[in-house]
C-alpha cells in the first residue's frame, strides 16, 4: 500500500521540471527571466513618473504641462530601481520575480545564499553590461561574465527556500 500525498497537496517541483531542478539554466530561460525583471524595472519607473505628472496637476492644473525630466535623471533613476530590484530579492530568495517565474535561482558556486554585497554587484553589473548575459550561450558551465566575475549559478530550481 502507498501513501498518498494529502488533499490539496502540490508537488515541490513539477513532474516534467524534475529532470532539470538543480541544472545549469540555458540562455533562453534566463533571457526570458530578465525580460520579465526588465519589465517590472519600466512599470515601476512609468508608475513614478505618471504620479509625478499626477500630483504637478493637481497642485497647478492652470500652468500644468508634462513633466520632462533630464536623460541622466531616467538612467540613474533606471539603474537604481533595478539595481535595487535585482539585488534585494537574490540576497533574500535567491530569485527575482523573473527567475521565480521561470523557475531559476542565483546562488554561489557551492549552492549558498548570496549576501547583499554580492548581490548588489551581480544586479549592477547586470544593468550596467547586459550583453554579459549572452556568454551563457557559448560558456561550458552556462555561465553570464557577472557569473564569472562574481563566482554565482543559476540553475533551475522550483523548490523554497526556507
Amino acid at each position: 500500500m502507498s501513501a498518498r500525498p494529502p488533499v490539496g497537496h502540490v508537488p515541490m517541483v513539477p513532474t516534467e521540471a524534475r529532470p532539470h531542478q538543480g541544472r545549469e539554466a540555458g540562455v533562453v530561460s534566463r533571457l526570458l527571466a530578465a525580460t520579465i525583471d526588465l519589465a517590472l524595472v519600466v512599470l515601476v519607473l512609468v508608475s513614478v513618473y505618471l504620479a509625478w505628472a499626477g500630483l504637478r496637476f493637481v497642485l497647478d492644473s492652470r500652468g500644468f504641462h508634462l513633466p520632462r525630466p533630464s536623460t541622466g535623471l531616467v538612467g540613474l533613476s533606471y539603474v537604481a530601481v533595478a539595481v535595487v530590484s535585482l539585488s534585494v530579492p537574490w540576497c533574500l530568495r535567491g530569485r527575482s520575480y523573473g527567475q521565480h517565474v521561470m523557475g531559476l535561482r542565483v546562488t554561489t558556486l557551492d549552492g549558498g545564499r548570496l549576501g547583499l554585497a554580492r548581490a548588489a554587484a551581480r544586479a549592477l553589473l547586470c544593468v550596467l553590461v547586459p550583453v554579459g548575459l549572452l556568454w551563457v550561450a557559448v560558456s561550458r558551465r552556462d555561465a553570464a561574465w557577472h557569473d564569472l566575475v562574481l563566482r554565482t549559478s543559476v540553475r533551475y530550481d522550483w523548490a523554497t527556500w526556507t
